[in-house]
């Protein structure tokens, strides 16, 4: 009956399904299965998704969270077992939940705090844990359609502090892992770098960067857009104050660029800065721990490259009346909205309570709770379904 209709019929019905229906169809017959695989329909499926979800508001947020189980002792700090829930939302008023997902996760055993490196792009999630004689373990996921590619391990052997960033190259149509490295000592700043191609299969041999810079707290720093992924990072002047900025790597040409960040936020201490898209733009979470009173502001560039352009949207003071808490701003909603995490302060300490995740309508200035509590980190991304790695041979199911 499917030969019957004409073939742009047929494509318009195939590129309106979700993944999880299309990797049925692939099953009806041999034509469908070779076409529904091939990289041209992957890319224009993840494209007519993305129209379609502009078009009837039907956006994604992905949702990650992990939490120790109360059975750990003291003395397991290092090792303690980790509850994780991990699911898809509507990036709506309800933020009613769309379906759960499930990451392919490595034996407890083999690693070290796994996993809690998440990043997304176009579909496919980066995850990321380390061995206790710190070899890496990164994977690339779909889980939308449960399959997987892991990246090949490296030993870090020096003992360097490891960095990460994921993004897509348009032009190429692949996926790019960024690593970048540096020595933990405090003198030494020299930053390496090496590209995993998706395509390729493979790490690019390291290269200096000409950069000279530190970074921290990558999993919370990472921003992919414009085609170029995006740290917080800091550099020592000559006179000995420490300024930061934002190091962009451009994925298609495999090059990095500076980006200033708004004057008054250039020195990095007492602040922390974080980075999260905004559109086709960026923005700047500035947390000042101060004694009296901690507060965050929220800066956004209305033009992408434009240093005039940062426009300063607001100032979170701490809620509740002892103001003893703090948000911590995690993504921007298609709506505009901010979604932020609400905890005590002390967000190294393995025992803090979060209070749990909350939307700040920027306009109004009303929060909204989302319902979900009680975790000790929080993930949020804008996510699309996608057939991405239907394709790779190397890809297994999970």
């Amino acid at each position: 009956m499917a030969h019957n209709f004409p073939e742009e019929i047929i494509h318009d019905i195939l590129f309106r399904l979700p993944p999880k229906s299309l990797i049925r169809c692939t099953s009806v017959c041999k034509p469908w299965n070779s076409m529904i695989k091939s990289p041209s329909f992957i890319r224009t499926h993840l494209s007519r998704t993305i129209d379609l979800n502009n078009q009837f508001g039907t956006h994604l947020l992905l949702l990650y969270c992990v939490r120790p189980l109360p059975s750990f002792s003291d003395d397991d700090l290092d090792e303690f077992p980790m509850e994780r829930y991990c699911s898809l939302r509507y990036d709506n008023l309800a933020f009613d939940e769309y379906c759960k997902l499930e990451f392919p996760v490595a034996p407890e055993e083999e690693l070290y705090r796994p996993n809690l490196l998440v990043l997304v792009c176009n579909g496919l999630v980066l995850l990321g844990g380390h061995k206790k004689n710190l070899e890496y373990n990164f994977m690339l996921c779909n889980p939308s359609m449960r399959k997987s590619v892991t990246l090949p391990k490296f030993l870090n052997s020096r003992k360097e502090l490891v960095y990460i960033g994921f993004g897509f190259d348009t032009v190429t149509n692949d996926y790019k892992v960024v690593k970048l490295t540096r020595a933990f000592r405090y003198d030494d700043l020299n930053v390496f770098y090496e590209v995993y191609s998706l395509a390729g299969g493979s790490w690019s041999e390291p290269l200096s960067l000409d950069h000279i810079c530190t970074f921290n707290h990558l999993h919370k720093l990472h921003a992919f857009v414009n085609g170029a992924i995006h740290w917080i990072a800091e550099r020592n002047l000559a006179d000995g104050v420490d300024e930061c900025f934002i190091l962009a790597f451009d994925v298609g040409s495999d090059s990095f660029h500076r980006i200033m960040v708004p004057k008054n936020s250039r020195s990095s201490k007492p602040y922390q800065l974080s980075i999260s898209g905004y559109g086709k733009s960026i923005a700047l979470f500035r947390q000042y721990f101060d004694l009296v009173e901690p507060y965050v502001e929220i800066w956004v560039m209305k033009e992408y490259g434009m240093e005039e352009s940062w426009t300063k949207l607001t100032i979170l003071l701490p809620p509740g009346p002892e103001r003893d808490s703090l948000y911590q701003p995690l993504c921007f909603r298609k709506s505009g909205d901010v979604v932020l995490v609400v905890f005590d302060g002390c967000e190294d300490d393995v025992y803090d309570d979060r209070y749990g995740l909350v939307s700040l309508d920027l306009v109004s200035k009303q929060f909204t709770n989302l319902g979900i509590d009680g975790y000790k980190y929080y993930y949020a991304e804008c996510y699309v379904e996608s057939l991405v790695l239907l394709d790779n041979t190397d890809a297994v199911s999970y």
